[in-house]
């Protein structure tokens, strides 16, 4: 009789591994196939509220480490209610930490290159999903306008990166008009008299290290130490630009970013 027991329980046992393993199996491939998902261009994947949290507490940290002083010019333009467009140069592959670090709006998403998502087996696209990125593909870029154009109809707003890379030398690229085209088209679709803005913003680096511009951490290590100067421009309502073409209002965000970049560089560093 206790024998029958010990086997009936190591057969009990057997099949509880048995269901286990097959459990972890099917929650590996779900992981696979939603990290795969969140490297699809357009793809909008799920936020997290307490990942945000974290990571922006991280970024703030880091940019700290490895930036020094931040300074903000105009931060009150990050406080107005409603659908916005935030279109920041890109001269370094601090930019996107340095813009997490300061923003607090909720229902914000980022316009990523996928590439940037890749990595740590499908965790690093997961992590930033949840942080608010989704992919785009810059080979398939019209990929990405119409979930961008839902997202703002929808009340978020976006970081979009209107160059469209990195420039090398920080000196400010014409701006593509992928963010125009995204805001006049959602703002057809709202009822009249609502508003979506466009506020540029300027982030210059007072000390840079132009080789390693688009690269990670580790090897940019604390060469771009010497204090960063985020300047917020003013909302460009995009109703003042409806019958115009989108690149009319992509040029006054364009020369707002000039402009405010010139002025840091005259102010020099926050440190001082």
């Amino acid at each position: 009789m206790g024998r029958k027991r010990l086997q009936m329980k190591f057969f009990c046992f057997r099949s509880c591994i048995a269901r286990l393993k097959a459990k972890i199996a099917q929650w590996k491939q779900e992981f696979r196939d939603y990290a795969d998902k969140c490297l699809q261009s357009g793809y909008v994947p799920a936020t997290y509220i307490g990942v945000q949290f974290i990571t922006r507490q991280l970024a703030r940290i880091l940019v700290f480490i490895q930036l020094g002083r931040l300074r903000v010019i105009g931060k009150e333009n990050l406080k107005h209610k409603g659908r916005f467009i935030f279109c920041p140069n890109h001269s370094a592959f601090f930019d996107a930490p340095v813009l997490y670090a300061i923003m607090k709006r909720r229902n914000l998403r980022y316009m990523t290159a996928f590439e940037e998502m890749r990595g740590m087996y499908g965790l690093k696209a997961v992590i930033m999903g949840a942080m608010g990125c989704f992919p785009v593909d810059r080979t398939k870029g019209k990929s990405v306008i119409e979930p961008a154009i839902l997202m703002v109809v929808d009340g978020q707003s976006l970081v979009v990166f209107p160059e469209g890379k990195i420039s090398a030398t920080g000196e400010c690229l014409p701006f593509k008009n992928g963010p125009g085209i995204i805001g006049q088209e959602a703002l057809k679709r709202l009822p009249n008299g609502e508003r979506i803005g466009m506020i540029p913003i300027n982030i210059l680096y007072h000390k840079r290290d132009n080789e390693t511009a688009g690269k990670g951490f580790g090897a940019s290590g604390f060469k771009w130490r010497g204090g960063v100067t985020v300047t917020i421009g003013k909302p460009i309502w995009f109703d003042e630009y409806v019958d115009k073409d989108p690149g009319e209002i992509m040029a006054v965000a364009h020369k707002f970013v000039c402009q405010a970049q010139h002025r840091a560089q005259q102010l020099g560093c926050p440190c001082d």
